[in-house]
């Protein structure tokens, strides 16, 4: 099975994750040919891919022209991450005046349209989902392996609420704290409400999100 991970605009954490597989990703050597991967790779091995993750949020013109290129060479598209998956971060500017970032925009290259942050989906066919901010990579090995044993992959639906009370944690909006827990998508075990922190939504809204 040919992988490739790639990145558009992002900080690139995604792809850390997978790399923090590192051992168990080496016991899959077998059944996995990882042909193109930032960071670990010098060249890429492949035209065409039966599964390719992308990290990142479609930002400009260069972003919009690598992705609609990746989705030509792969069968199965991931969206990776937060920023793939829902815009993450630096959507967050297509809810604010444009007056209040305007100092923050440069324009060195000039070569570069911006674009409106969107995630990847907006523009092209996405054919699964690993959310998170950074997504968790249990749950990206765990789609690997069952790709490569040509399983359906499995979408986690309950709330991160759920995860939550099975760990034994105090409910924060019992304590007066903006928590988005009952409408995000849980599946990475609760990892910032099992601290004491409010859940911001990395991973996406569920499906059947109750937002009034």
């Amino acid at each position: 099975m040919k992988v490739g991970v790639y990145n558009i605009t992002g900080c690139v954490g995604c792809l850390l994750s997978i790399i923090f597989n590192e051992d168990e990703l080496l016991e899959l050597n077998e059944r996995i040919d990882i042909a193109a991967f930032p960071f670990i790779k010098a060249r890429e091995e492949a035209q065409h891919f039966d599964v390719l993750l992308v990290e990142g949020v479609v930002t400009h013109n260069d972003d919009l022209e690598t992705i609609r290129e990746l989705r030509k060479r792969t069968g199965f598209l991931v969206a990776l991450g937060a920023c793939a998956c829902t815009g993450g971060v630096p959507s967050y500017r297509n809810f604010v005046p444009y007056a209040s970032y305007k100092h923050l925009v440069h324009n060195k290259e000039v070569d570069i349209a911006d674009l409106e942050p969107k995630p990847i989906d907006a523009y092209v066919k996405v054919d699964h989902y690993l959310p998170g901010c950074p997504p968790d990579k249990r749950e990206i090995l765990s789609f690997l392996k069952d790709f490569a044993m040509g399983k359906k992959p499995r979408v986690y639906r309950d709330p991160v609420c759920v995860e939550c009370r099975l760990n034994g944690n105090f409910c924060l909006l019992d304590r007066g704290k903006i928590c988005l827990g009952p409408v995000t998508r849980g599946g990475c075990n609760a990892i910032c409400t099992n601290g004491g922190f409010e859940c911001w939504g990395c991973r996406g809204p569920t499906d059947d999100a109750n937002f009034a």
